[in-house]
């Protein structure tokens, strides 16, 4: 059987990125697979060994200076995430403090507690040790029986000013996806083919019961309301909605490429945000698939989707035909290569013009 690993080893790896060499041997040592990397920046993922009594939590973004915003591999595909946490229940046999371990009762955790609260379910907890870059709390059950030790990163306010300079020193370093010097937008411009038949298909009694409203010409102004910035409106095409509100839209990043031939991506109506598909063809298959961009963006495949034929006739007749199209291999290809729509947004929320006189 694998030793147990120390306390200050686990402790030396609180904030390591993902990618860390010594998380991966870690990880490979206790049987815990690939450190997780995450799809959006919003993504927190727990690994854990239960017989030794230790686990090890993830987060896609760490609220530290130096390692906040979180980013992407070569600006494309998973965003990379960070170790934040690190949980102590009854298994874990070694000391973590001097005279501190998951023996320690209650009582004596609250004489030596920096502070302590009730939580929720009337648990309670003790602030043990406090530095500037972690905190070991003691959790109890009300009638005194030990639940776990958390030691976790401290992080910021999302708000805190040494936080938003640490952030915008990550933006200026990471890969800058170039997009073209687009015109201002027709007014009139016509819908691609593909989209007037799939606006008109919508009404038809065999239509999937898909979340998405196909819109009857390229929406003006919902972009530039998203992002706060009119900027947009010259690269994001809106032509369909979801219930909530959110918008589906071509992001014109090929200078080369009509509007068919660029990626599709979903803005969120409570700020999500995520890769559709490669093209306009693709996003027929995932729909064919009977998966709506809101859904594949925040809750991925749908193994209880049924298929629907009527949509990939249309995407074969107006594209032709794409062997292998699945749902997963839609979002997949879209992932890897259009996933930096996130800061590409994030650019234009940050340089909005009410943003740009005085910082105000």
């Amino acid at each position: 059987m694998t030793d147990m690993p120390s306390f200050a080893l686990l402790e030396d790896l609180l904030g390591c990125r993902t990618d860390d060499p010594r998380l991966a041997e870690l990880h490979r040592t206790y049987g815990l697979g690939t450190p997780p990397t995450f799809s959006d920046r919003d993504g927190i993922d727990a690994e854990g060994v239960d017989e030794y009594g230790w686990s090890l939590v993830y987060k896609a973004s760490a609220r530290i200076p130096g390692s906040y915003p979180s980013f992407r591999v070569r600006g494309r595909g998973d965003v990379l995430g960070y170790l934040t946490q690190i949980d102590i229940v009854d298994g874990y046999t070694l000391p973590l403090r001097e005279g501190v371990t998951t023996a320690l009762p209650e009582a004596e955790a609250r004489a030596r507690a920096l502070e302590s609260r009730v939580a929720e379910y009337g648990n309670v907890v003790h602030v043990l040790e406090r530095d500037e870059r972690t905190t070991l709390e003691a959790r109890y059950y009300a009638d005194g029986r030990f639940i776990w030790f958390s030691l976790m990163l401290n992080e910021l306010d999302e708000d805190d000013p040494e936080l938003l300079r640490s952030a915008e020193r990550v933006r200026a370093a990471l890969p800058v996806r170039t997009i073209p010097d687009w015109p201002e937008p027709d007014p009139d411009e016509p819908l691609p083919q593909a989209l007037q038949e799939l606006y008109a298909y919508q009404d038809a009694p065999e239509f999937p019961d898909i979340d998405i409203e196909m819109l009857e010409r390229f929406d003006s102004g919902s972009a530039t309301a998203w992002t706060k910035n009119a900027d947009a409106e010259r690269e994001f095409r809106v032509f369909a909605i979801n219930g909530s509100g959110s918008l589906i839209a071509s992001w014109l990043v090929h200078a080369d490429r009509p509007v068919e031939q660029q990626p599709v991506v979903l803005l969120g109506d409570e700020g999500d945000v995520g890769a559709v598909a490669t093209d306009l063809c693709d996003l027929l298959y995932l729909l064919a698939a009977g998966i709506g961009p809101f859904e594949a963006v925040m809750f991925g495949l749908d193994e209880d989707a049924e298929p629907q034929l009527g949509i990939a006739r249309m995407a074969e007749a107006h594209f032709g035909r794409r062997e292998g199209r699945t749902a997963e291999a839609v979002l997949t290809d879209a992932a890897a290569e259009y996933s930096d729509v996130q800061d590409r947004l994030d650019t234009l929320w940050s340089s909005r013009p009410s943003l740009r006189v005085g910082g105000s």
